[in-house]
């Protein structure tokens, strides 16, 4: 464990200096992020800003398990590895297509389902002992487990309501990478001392923390897919794997209710021609913006971002703390 600590610890400084090493190549280089034009016209000044920085998260976080054997050593850690790097191709594939477009959208959303679909069925044959984790319910000391075929739909959903969950969370500068630090520690603190999964969360903790030093607001490199995707898929396959998958909708919870503020917006535009929020995800609601012309049945406080984004963390530290109190209950 002290060596694990102490990687952890080296891991803030280097992934600090490698993300701005990485920054100041994609600038050179002219890669930078395609903001969309009916965002808040704040956002259109970090056109061009560099991105896809979970190259550096999930690639760090990557090599940091393969040289200190973690990824071997277990197969539940094995199913954990592979849900962060094969989301992570998915984001990057996206972030890819987005940048040689010139515009802020890659893959669209069934290509997304499809390359979901394709990993969990493949990932739950390969990992057969995964799907007969017993899963924890909150509040209670209850289990449960499922047959194969629908412990895979289980694995599914999680996998695809998780990524695109930090995916749309990522819109505002160290949101996303903040929120999932949180969610991180809440996953440290319900996992029992002895599990296997426990070892592959501290280096990633040193790791966003290294990278929030450039992530933060004004944001010098953003995560892009890459990341939001990777962290996403290793949320997802760190609680299955730790059996708590049902705790995401709590350890996720600004993620969660961002991705159902963007199903609300949808439904109660087509049904009533109206807009619920200023603008989904919700972090967008909340702040301040000057585009002329937009309403809403929800009135907006317009916040400054970072005021946003700060209340946001607070929100979800109250989200890791409720789900630290549903595992002892």
């Amino acid at each position: 464990m002290n060596t694990t600590l102490w990687v952890s610890l080296l891991l803030v400084p280097v992934t600090a200096a490698l993300s701005a090493a990485y920054a100041t190549i994609m600038k050179r280089r002219s890669v930078g992020q395609q903001v969309r034009q009916n965002g808040p016209t704040a956002h259109l000044r970090k056109t061009g800003t560099p991105t896809m920085g979970g190259i550096v998260v999930i690639g760090l976080w990557l090599l940091v398990v393969g040289l200190l054997g973690w990824r071997d050593s277990c197969s539940l850690r094995g199913f954990v590895v592979l849900c962060a790097g094969l989301f992570a191709v998915i984001g990057a594939i996206d972030d890819a297509m987005g940048i040689h477009r010139r515009h802020s959208k890659g893959l669209s959303g069934w290509q997304k389902v499809a390359a979901c679909t394709i990993i969990a069925v493949g990932l739950g044959l390969a990992f057969p002992e995964v799907l007969s984790i017993p899963q924890r319910v909150p509040f209670t000391d209850w289990t449960f487990t499922l047959p194969p075929v629908a412990a895979i739909a289980l694995v599914w959903f999680v996998l695809l309501a998780t990524t695109n969950s930090v995916n749309l969370t990522d819109g505002l500068d160290g949101l996303a990478s903040g929120t999932t630090l949180l969610s991180v520690v809440g996953l440290l603190i319900i996992l029992s001392a002895g599990s296997p999964i426990r070892p592959l969360l501290f280096p990633l903790l040193g790791i966003l923390v290294g990278f929030l030093w450039i992530n933060a607001h004004p944001a010098g490199l953003f995560l892009g897919d890459v990341g939001a995707f990777g962290l996403g898929g290793l949320l997802a396959g760190a609680a299955m794997a730790g059996g708590f998958v049902l705790y995401v909708p709590l350890l996720a919870g600004v993620m969660v209710i961002n991705a159902v503020s963007v199903i609300l917006q949808v439904s109660w535009y087509r049904l009533r021609n109206q807009r619920l929020f200023k603008m989904a995800p919700l972090h967008h609601h909340f702040e301040a913006s000057p585009r002329a012309g937009v309403t809403s049945i929800l009135p907006s406080p317009e916040w400054p971002e970072q005021k946003v984004t700060l209340r946001f963390w607070i929100v979800q530290a109250l989200f890791v703390g409720l789900a630290a109190l549903a595992s002892v209950a």
